[in-house]
This record gives C-alpha cells, sequence and structure tokens, in this order.
C-alpha cells in the first residue's frame, strides 16, 4: 500500500513539473479563461473566452500578432451569452508562436484588457505553433480526401510521390489503413502508390479508418510517414445519402442569473443552430436572441444563414464576418450580404449591409443662438419643433451602411489579381440628435503571384480613401466652391481643382468642404504593402514593406494603424531534418509621413526564436529574444520639445517546454517563462520589469475521468508600483451513467497582491436521446467586497 501511494506521489510530481498551453487562466475582472484548438502552422485558431459579468462588456477585440511582427490584427470578438469566440485565419497562423490580447471595452467608456497586467508590446499571451514539415508538401495522399466519406465499392487509396528526392525508394513504401498492413497489395506507377478497393475484400471495416503512409529512403531508413483520415461507408449507405438531404440541428435555451458586486440581473437566451448537406451543396443557419437586446444599443442578437457548393459559390446573409483584403474590409460585422462565385478565371465577391444601427440621442436643454455654448455635445436642432435654435444632446449613432465589391482574375493557386471598391455612408435622416454624418470610398487593388509551387511568393495590395466627415448639408453647388475655396477664402484650393474632383467622384461621394484629404499629393491617404516570400534551402525567408498615410480610413478596417511606413524581415531555417527551427526578424517603422507631428519616431523591432521538436520522448523547446526600440531624437533637456521625448527599450525574453509523454497515464504538458525589462530614458520615464510563469498540465486517467492543473505567478515593477501574485486553477471532467452524466470542475484560488477564490461546476445530463439539461454554477470571493455568482440552467434539443 505504502509502495503504491509512493509512486502516485511520484508521478504526480513529475506531471507538476511539466506543462501543457492550450488553456489560459488569468486574473481578470470580465475574462475567467480562455481557451484555443489545437496550433500548428496552416490551421485556423480558434479562440473561445468565457465571461464573467458580461452586462459590463459592450465589445471585445482579439489583437493579434504573428513572429516578426510589431502590428497586431485585430478582430471583432462574437459575444454568446456568457462566451466569445474569434477565430485567426489560418494564412495568419505562422511558426514559431503568436501572440495575442483581446481588449474588453465596458459600457461605461472605459477600456481594460485580458490579461489585465497587459500593457502594448510587453505581456501578450504565446501561442507556441508547431512548424509542418516541408515534406508533408513532398508525400501527398491524394485520395480520399481528408475526412471523405468513401463509397466502399468506390474505394482506392493513391499516394504522390512525386516531390521526394531521388534516394528515396517507392517501392519500399508501407501503406497501413487503420490496424491493417496493405502494403503487400499496392502497387508502384511511376510517383504513384495505388491500393486498389478491390483487394479490400473485408481487409477495411466500414466506419472512420485512419491512412498512414511510410517512405523510405535507399538504405532502408525511414524517410517521411503522412497521415489522413476518411470513413468508408456501405454501397447502400452511399446511395442513400446521394438521394436524401441530411441535417443536424440543435436548440438551446438558457436562464440565467448573475449576481456582481450586489448587482443581480437575469438573462433569457435562446439559440438555433442548423447543418444540412444535399450532393455538394452545405447550408448552415444560427440564431440566437438573448433578453440584453435593447434598442440603445448595438445588436446583441445574432442571426445568420449560409450556402455554399464546393468552393464554387458561396452565399451569407444575417450577421456576416466577410474577409476582403486587409486593407478594405477584413473580419468587421456586416449585417446584410455577403457572397462570392469562383469560375477560376474571373471570381467575384460581393458585400453589403449595415455595420452600425441607428441609436437615436437624447435631447437634455435648449439655446439661443447668443447663449449656445462651444461644445461638442452642443448641436443645432429644429428651432420650430424646440423653439431654440440649438440643443445640448446624448449624441447617438447614425445608420451606417456598407457597400464592398472585389473582381478578381485567377485562381491564386499561381496568379491572381484584384480590384476593390468600398462605399460605406450614414443615414443622416435615421437620428434627430446626432453629431456630424460621415462618408467613406475606399478603392484598392491586390496581386498574388506564385511561381515554383509557391516556392517564391510576391504578394501586394495598395488602396486610396477619401472620407468626408459632415455630409449633413450635401454636395456644394458650383457657386458654394467659389464662394469656399480659392485665395482669400476659407479654404485656399483652387476651386477649379474642387469641380473636377465633384465631376469624378461626386457620383461615389458627397463634395463639400469636409472632405479629405486635402493634399492628396503628399500621399496621405495612401495606403500599401508589398511581401516577396522565398522558400528555398531549408529558409523560409520573407521581406515586405508597408505604407500607409495619416488620412487613410477604410470604415471597413477600423483597427489599422495609420501613419506608419517601413521594412520587416524574417527568415525561418530549418536544421537537422526539420526537427529544430531558428526564426530571426527584424523590422524598422517610422510614423510622421505628412510631417504633423513635433518629430518622427522610429520604431525598431528584432526578434529571434530557437525551436526543437525532438522525433523521440523528449519535450519540445522554444527560446525567444525581442527587443523593440522606440526613439524620436528629441532631447529631455530641451526647453521646448523635452516633454515628447521618446526614448525606451524593452528587452523581452521568453523559454518554452512542450510534452506529451505517458506516465501511468497520457499527459499533454507545457512549462513557460517570461521576463521583460523597459529602460525608459523619455520624459515619461516609466522604467518597468515584468516576469511571469506559467505551468499546466492536462491528463486523462481514464476513458470517463480527465483533469486540468494550471499554476501561474506574475509579478510587475512599473516606477515605484510593484504587483506580486500567484493563482492555481485545479479541476477535472467525469462521467458517469454510461455517459449520460457529465461533471466538470475547476477551482481556482489567487494569492498575493491580488486575493480572490473562483468555483466553477458543470453538470451535464442526457435526459432521454435528443434531449440535454445542464447546471451552469460560477462563485467568486473576493476579500473587501462582494461575493460574486452566476447560476444558470440550459437545455439543448439536438436533432
Amino acid at each position: 500500500m505504502l509502495l503504491k501511494f509512493m509512486k502516485i506521489l511520484l508521478m504526480a510530481s513529475l506531471v507538476f513539473i511539466i506543462f501543457v498551453g492550450n488553456n489560459f487562466a488569468q486574473v481578470n475582472d470580465y475574462i475567467s479563461n480562455v481557451t484555443h484548438s489545437p496550433q500548428r502552422e496552416g490551421l485556423p485558431i480558434h479562440i473561445k473566452a468565457d465571461l464573467r459579468n458580461s452586462t459590463s462588456i459592450s465589445e471585445l477585440t482579439l489583437s493579434y500578432r504573428s513572429f516578426g511582427m510589431t502590428e497586431y490584427i485585430k478582430s471583432e470578438m462574437v459575444i454568446l451569452s456568457d462566451r466569445a469566440q474569434a477565430t485567426i485565419p489560418s494564412d495568419r497562423v505562422k511558426a514559431p508562436f503568436i501572440e495575442y490580447y483581446i481588449i474588453i471595452s465596458l459600457a461605461n467608456g472605459n477600456v481594460t484588457y485580458y490579461p489585465a497586467e497587459f500593457s502594448e508590446n510587453e505581456t501578450p499571451i504565446q501561442i507556441s505553433i508547431e512548424a509542418p514539415s516541408p515534406k508533408d508538401s513532398e508525400i501527398i495522399i491524394l485520395t480520399p480526401e481528408k475526412g471523405e466519406r468513401v463509397n466502399e465499392k468506390d474505394f482506392f487509396v493513391t499516394v504522390s510521390l512525386i516531390g521526394v528526392p531521388d534516394n528515396v525508394n517507392p517501392k519500399e513504401t508501407k501503406l497501413f489503413i487503420g490496424d491493417v498492413d496493405v502494403s503487400d497489395y499496392i502497387m508502384v506507377a511511376g510517383d504513384l502508390i495505388i491500393f486498389s478497393g478491390e483487394n479490400n475484400s473485408g481487409l477495411i471495416p466500414n466506419g472512420i479508418n485512419s491512412i498512414r503512409a511510410e517512405v523510405y529512403d535507399s538504405s532502408g531508413a525511414l524517410y517521411h510517414s503522412v497521415q489522413s483520415q476518411f470513413e468508408l461507408v456501405s454501397s447502400q449507405i452511399a446511395e442513400e445519402e446521394l438521394s436524401q438531404f441530411n441535417y443536424t440541428g440543435n436548440i438551446k435555451g438558457e436562464l440565467r442569473n448573475e449576481n456582481y458586486n450586489s448587482n443581480s440581473i437575469f438573462y433569457n437566451n435562446l439559440m438555433a443552430s442548423f447543418n444540412g448537406s444535399f450532393k455538394d451543396w452545405t447550408t448552415n443557419a444560427m440564431i440566437y436572441l438573448s433578453s440584453e437586446e435593447k434598442k440603445y444599443l448595438q445588436p446583441v442578437n445574432r442571426f445568420s444563414f449560409s450556402m455554399e457548393k464546393e468552393e464554387r459559390f458561396s452565399l451569407q446573409a444575417g450577421d456576416t464576418y466577410p474577409r476582403f483584403p486587409n486593407l478594405i474590409l477584413d473580419g468587421k460585422r456586416v449585417r446584410g450580404i455577403n457572397g462570392t462565385l469562383n469560375f477560376g478565371v474571373f471570381n467575384i465577391q460581393a458585400s453589403a449591409g449595415e455595420t452600425l444601427r441607428k441609436i437615436e440621442g437624447k435631447l437634455i436643454n435648449t439655446y439661443s443662438s447668443k447663449d449656445a455654448p462651444l461644445e461638442s455635445n452642443v448641436i443645432r436642432i429644429d428651432s420650430m419643433k424646440y423653439s431654440n435654435p440649438f440643443g445640448r444632446v446624448d449624441l447617438g449613432t447614425f445608420k451606417r451602411n456598407l457597400v464592398a465589391i472585389r473582381p478578381s482574375f485567377g485562381s491564386r493557386e499561381n496568379f491572381e489579381l484584384g480590384f476593390s471598391y468600398l462605399h460605406s455612408k450614414d443615414e443622416t435622416g435615421s437620428i434627430e440628435f446626432g453629431a456630424r454624418p460621415q462618408e467613406n470610398l475606399v478603392f484598392g487593388s491586390d496581386l498574388f503571384v506564385g511561381i515554383d509551387n509557391q516556392r517564391i511568393v510576391l504578394s501586394g495590395e495598395a488602396a486610396f480613401s477619401l472620407i468626408n466627415k459632415d455630409i449633413s448639408g450635401g454636395s456644394l453647388t458650383d457657386t458654394q466652391i467659389d464662394s469656399i475655396f480659392g485665395t482669400g477664402s476659407f479654404i485656399d484650393i483652387d476651386p477649379s481643382d474642387v469641380k473636377k474632383v465633384k465631376d469624378y467622384l461626386g457620383k461615389f461621394i458627397t463634395i463639400n468642404q469636409y472632405i479629405g484629404p486635402l493634399n492628396p499629393q503628399k500621399f496621405s491617404s495612401l495606403a500599401a504593402e508589398g511581401a516577396l516570400s522565398l522558400n528555398y534551402f531549408n529558409n523560409n525567408l520573407r521581406l515586405s514593406y508597408i505604407y500607409r498615410g495619416n488620412e487613410f480610413q477604410s470604415f471597413g478596417q477600423n483597427f489599422l494603424r495609420t501613419d506608419v511606413k517601413g521594412f520587416n524581415f524574417s527568415d525561418r531555417i530549418r536544421l537537422m531534418e526539420n526537427q529544430l527551427f531558428v526564426s530571426l526578424g527584424f523590422e524598422l517603422l517610422s510614423d510622421n509621413l505628412q510631417n504633423t507631428k513635433i518629430a518622427t519616431t522610429d520604431y525598431s523591432t528584432f526578434s529571434s526564436s530557437v525551436s526543437y521538436y525532438p522525433r523521440f520522448n523528449f519535450p519540445s523547446i522554444t527560446v525567444g529574444y525581442n527587443r523593440y526600440d522606440n526613439n524620436n531624437g528629441l532631447s529631455l533637456i530641451d526647453p521646448i520639445f523635452g516633454k515628447y521625448a521618446i526614448d525606451d527599450i524593452l528587452n523581452r525574453f521568453t523559454l518554452n517546454f512542450g510534452y506529451r509523454f505517458i506516465l501511468e497515464v497520457p499527459h499533454s504538458a507545457n512549462l513557460s517563462f517570461s521576463t521583460s525589462s523597459r529602460d525608459d530614458n523619455g520624459y515619461s520615464n516609466t522604467d518597468a520589469s515584468y516576469n511571469s510563469v506559467n505551468l499546466q498540465v492536462n491528463s486523462t486517467w481514464t476513458s470517463d475521468l480527465s483533469s486540468i492543473f494550471n499554476a501561474s505567478y506574475y509579478s510587475s515593477e512599473i516606477g515605484l508600483k510593484e504587483l506580486d501574485f500567484f493563482s492555481i486553477s485545479m479541476g477535472g471532467k467525469y462521467l458517469l451513467l454510461e455517459n449520460k452524466l457529465q461533471l466538470s470542475a475547476v477551482f481556482s484560488p489567487t494569492f498575493g497582491d491580488i486575493e480572490r477564490q473562483a468555483f466553477d461546476l458543470i453538470a451535464s445530463y442526457n435526459v432521454m436521446k435528443n434531449l440535454d439539461l445542464i447546471l451552469q454554477a460560477r462563485y467568486y470571493r473576493i476579500p473587501g467586497r462582494s461575493n460574486s455568482s452566476i447560476i444558470g440552467i440550459t437545455a439543448q434539443f439536438n436533432i
């Protein structure tokens, strides 16, 4: 008995020192936990955040960047009940890591972050990204496609070896389907390995099966292996599926009570989803209705419908999130329609709908012309209706519509040329009490050229924008142009030039004295970026350049950094047969493109990392170093401009261990360290240091029991302010009653300068075949403050 106890204690101790990193528990008043999907280069990352005190949150924005980049890409998160989610697209998931943080916009107008201690460039969350082997592109399982349902009478396997080097011997290839070695039945035809279904003869059972192809060199050593998965079905089932509409769906109803700081709020939420397929057509629908939907807020309810035919046609309606070129429209919610037609040679994408719904303002009091104060919320009102011509108001929001179109030529395998048009405009008559309705016009073009199986990639895009910051008066007449523009007039611009602009662009946008830019010759509203990628000799090299004028703006891309230009260089070197990756990056940016600031600030970033992924039973290791240097050249002793001096350097070191192993039972583990220090010699003089350690382990004890353990330590010193705390999160999931009952519990105490305890419990019971009941309870205790809790019950019916 003692020996068994010591063995368990030893196992627990070993597990404790090695941890996993796909679940992050940080101290935060608004987000309790963040999880993400498995991370591998070229696959999307789905990030989900569990919310607490969700009524205080008006908007969540995911900010992320890949290795070597200074700028964060921002994307709106979809909030559904007490959870928010967003996806990092597959083309932006690059090794060795992704860094992210979440911007939390509160209903009271304040902004905070997750993690709570985040500050720009200092302590984002880091996700290690596993790099794929370049050998994966040399050995390709052509048929069946991954996840494909295959009729047993049409079943055959084809593996292409067209990209392998000369020292590979195709005749020594081994093929496994499930646990069955079918190597004796394969046929080698040049660079193809073929297994015919005629040789099946009951070898391969119906159902989900894996495929593994092992390729050997002329010495008999394993060169590389690839895997895939498919589902084999009987001829009867396959024929029935071809002639019928297949569907799945569910309906969820939720009742939830949140008690936060003695404020108790009840919620009622209803969600329904539907997925269907018929031959090569697929459909999806979703609706989410919440009692939090209010006419004085932007929409909380969500609904969408989509239809797709392979990669040729797609249509989405409702709340859509279209992806156009990054400078035009990317990740913004558009309530309307979005569709794509792909013909290969010619393609077109279009999106139209509402990005902001109207929210009426409120009149507080009125003023005569002589008494009206010069304040931003004092506007002209209907004097016939309200007796005075001016009023102080709580400003409302105009309804804003958006239309975007992008025709393109080419399939993007080797070439694509696209042209984009975006027009967005506030409806001037949609509300009575608003500030200044605006209008935006953007023209853009993008190019993609791939050579030598995309080992050489040239890409780029450019866009030009116009924005009118007050369209309430409409376009100017020629007479008005003559009176407003010209030498000695309100705006010193040749009236004839303004009239030419009106003739050319007046059909697209309102032309008056509020349109900009007024200096297009200085490229203030131009944005452009280009990149060249080379993938040769075990090097993945990328060189890019960006230019974004200070007046460039697209209503389809709210988060784009402007007034910046510069170069970015990165290289990832593969060594030791793709077990060792060395990544280097350097970026040099500067602002003040149109000389609108007192001084030009240079931003230089050096990034480096070394990742080791051993093929034997040993942890993977990633070591990283980043240096951020910002300087605008102003001297602190300058009596006039010294207060604008910027001169700070930030150094950050990271270390990460990842390990999947079996110690009595399977474990997945990670241990990470991060330390950074900022030396600020500028006017703000805010020297700072940050240190954090995060460790976690996921364990599968039995098919019914799994557990998670997380421990993290954080310390910071900003000026004279110090912060230290230690948090633990431990819990598990247990299946009972023949998997009908699922219990999950997590306990998360925090100690140090921040003290709190949190307990989460979820119980899910399968009442009958299609009906589940889910009870969720969360309890938070913060010393010195009232306790908070969330209790909810959900009924889910599956079809």
